[in-house]
């Protein structure tokens, strides 16, 4: 028995192996090796899930429990994976609290609570829902303490007290029978999540996506907090976000894991943090721990779907094989007629649109070009060819489809690439800084650093000044010296820039926005019902389209900025966007995304009722992930107090 759906969480079972669920909201069982044992698959057309990824998932007694991107919240049978009951996301709320026609947001909320025979988890409006664990009833719903905000983990490990992180870098501690926490600490800027309690020390562990005070947006990690809600000590080794953490069952080691892609294991043996070993070369960046209960392997589940498993000192054993696929980029091919090249997790495709039918645009695949030696996340293609970046830490250059003219390892991980305006120079964007390359043999000429923290996205401006955007919003032009010749504050982490002329184009946090070069403020915003980070947008026919990490697509008038389309339907999270003109004249968007997705959509403005039309699908062929990890001792690993 195969995965043939990316899994999206897991968590260990009691006697062994995993229980895994996946982006279609089913639920799996595999052995300590990987092996699926049972998947739940639907016995009828109710038993059918809901369809949308699932982020949290625990177990409880006979109980696996999930929560999906909608806030739909099921009860499976641990020991059948049938699923028992499901509690729709529109119903468990407080209709008395809401906007008129308000629906469930969508989020990726990771944490549900289990405490005295009760449920507790945020539904899909920002209030808490309280079930019955036996009858899975609904108990209560109510606003939490703090307006708004994102629950995201329960703990309710440490004798005496139950603790809670939301998404605004709190922690409250106190009581959930009462739902009283008198205890709130500010422990990061930013998303907490996960809050374990550590029973060697006593103490709670919190992963750190944002940092604080000087650190912020440029160091985070994990921090220690007492039970009297004190930050203890603080290990600042990212430069992206965290997202996972287990410990060994005798609580000796922690292992940590984000989106910088490495597994950090802290030995615990002394109360004072240090990071024993780095884990790095997993496939994709790290979305889940889980360790084994029995043997104390350690299951590292990557964002492409992957699971990979180390032993408990990092020595990797094996992974599951999933054929995994992601449609990272899109962009117009130069000198062609409707062909866009497509980063992948395998390296890069080539699409073509067809049309045999006016009206009917289709895209099919002409070529495939899988010699790369990491996923790519950027393509920028050329007449002959393309550059790329390709994870972590290359840039390279590709000619003929698959012939590899030259490659490069910057000595960080690398996160965009702009091409010079007359083709001759590359500036890749990775977290040492700017590096300039030649664009004919790969040399580096040039590196620009010095900047307050790591650079997320680049570009140059028609007069050949270069553009560096910091994970922490200051986005500065540098001429040929290396000399400041603009700056402004972006207000929140960029993921992708793009120039046109004058005008330059940032997605990210906050949305999208515009700027003019040189400018001392920014020149438009679109950002409505966005959930989460905007990661790229397209224009065309004066309507801006983007796509968000919520998995959704909104459609905005150029020249007023009014929201006039939106969908949250998309299979998985989106990632690229671009559009053309069918042979009719009408616009098309193309959507790509995590599972190898490219999906068209009609825009249409003359009908209001449904802008964005979606028209057919192509799925891009899918690659297992191959390699062994590497295992690195740390020197120097403290933390600070």
């Amino acid at each position: 028995m195969t995965l043939t759906e990316r899994i999206t969480r897991i968590v260990s079972r009691p006697d062994g192996g995993l229980f895994a669920a996946d982006v279609l909201g089913n639920v799996h069982l595999l052995d300590t090796d990987l092996r699926v044992l049972a998947s739940s698959g639907a016995t009828s057309r109710a038993q059918d899930p809901a369809g949308d990824p699932v982020f949290a998932m625990t177990f409880a007694g006979r109980w696996l429990i999930t929560r999906d991107k909608r806030g739909t919240v099921s009860r499976w049978d641990a020991a059948t994976l049938r699923l028992v009951d499901r509690l729709d996301a529109a119903a468990p709320c407080d209709r008395s609290l809401l906007m008129e026609g308000e629906e469930p947001s969508p989020t990726m909320v990771r944490g549900i609570g289990v405490w005295n025979g009760k449920v507790y988890l945020s539904n899909g409006y920002f209030q808490l829902v309280v079930l019955d664990l036996d009858t899975f009833a609904v108990e209560r719903v109510q606003p939490w303490s703090q307006k708004f905000a994102r629950l995201e983990w329960f703990c309710t490990d440490a004798p005496g007290v139950q603790a809670v992180s939301d998404r605004s870098g709190r922690v409250y501690i106190g009581s959930l029978d009462d739902l009283d926490f008198p205890v709130v600490s500010q422990v990061d800027s930013s998303n907490i999540h996960r809050l374990l309690y550590d029973a060697r020390h006593g103490r709670l562990w919190a992963t750190l996506d944002g940092g604080t005070g000087d650190d912020r947006a440029i160091r985070n990690g994990v921090a220690t907090v007492g039970l009297d809600g004190q930050v203890i000590e603080r290990s600042l080794f990212a430069r992206n976000d965290v997202e996972a953490m287990a410990f060994s069952p005798d609580f000796s080691k922690a292992y940590v894991g984000g989106f910088d892609g490495e597994l950090l294991i802290y030995d615990n043996t002394s109360p004072q943090l240090r990071i024993d070993k780095r884990v790095s070369g997993f496939s994709h960046q790290i979305f889940d721990i889980a360790v084994d209960t029995a043997g104390g392997a350690v299951h590292v589940l990557s964002q492409d779907g992957e699971i990979a498993t180390v032993d408990p000192d990092g020595v990797f054993v094996g992974r599951l094989g999933y054929g995994r696929q992601c449609a990272w980029d899109i962009r117009p091919v130069p000198g062609s007629d409707g062909r866009f090249a497509v980063a992948t997790d395998d390296g890069a495709a080539l699409v073509d649109v067809v049309e045999r039918c006016p009206g009917h645009p289709a895209l099919h695949l002409a070529a495939h070009d899988t010699g790369g030696t990491g996923f790519t996340r950027r393509v920028l293609p050329t007449e002959d060819g393309w550059f790329g970046i390709a994870w972590p830490r290359e840039v390279l250059r590709a000619e003929d489809e698959d012939r590899r003219t030259w490659t490069v390892q910057l000595p960080s991980i690398v996160h965009t690439l702009a091409l010079s305006p007359d083709g001759t120079r590359l500036l890749a964007a990775c977290n040492t800084g700017g590096i300039e390359l030649d664009a004919r043999t790969g040399r580096e000429t040039g590196r620009i650093t010095g900047l307050p923290a790591s650079a997320w996205v680049s570009g140059y401006l028609p007069d050949g000044r270069r553009l560096l955007g910091t994970r922490n919003g200051l986005l500065r032009a540098y001429d040929t010296a290396g000399e400041v010749t603009w700056e402004i504050d972006l207000g929140g982490y960029p993921k992708r820039l793009d120039v046109f002329g004058e005008r330059i184009r940032v997605t990210g946090s906050g949305g999208v926005k515009e700027y003019l070069a040189d400018a001392e403020k920014m020149d438009r915003q679109f950002v409505e019902l966005f959930d989460n980070t905007v990661e790229n947008a397209t224009l065309i026919d004066g309507t801006l389209c983007a796509v968000s990490y919520g998995m959704q697509l909104g459609a905005f008038d150029y020249e007023t900025g009014e929201l006039i389309g939106f969908v949250e339907d998309l299979p998985d999270f989106t990632k690229s966007i671009a559009s053309f003109h069918d042979s009719t004249g009408a616009p098309v968007i193309v959507v790509g995304g995590r599972g190898g997705f490219l999906r068209l959509y009609r825009l249409d403005r003359s009908s209001p009722q449904q802008v964005l039309r979606p028209l057919r699908e192509l799925w891009l062929p899918a690659t297992p992930a191959s390699g062994t990890l590497e295992v690195k001792a740390e020197a120097d690993s403290a933390g600070s107090r």
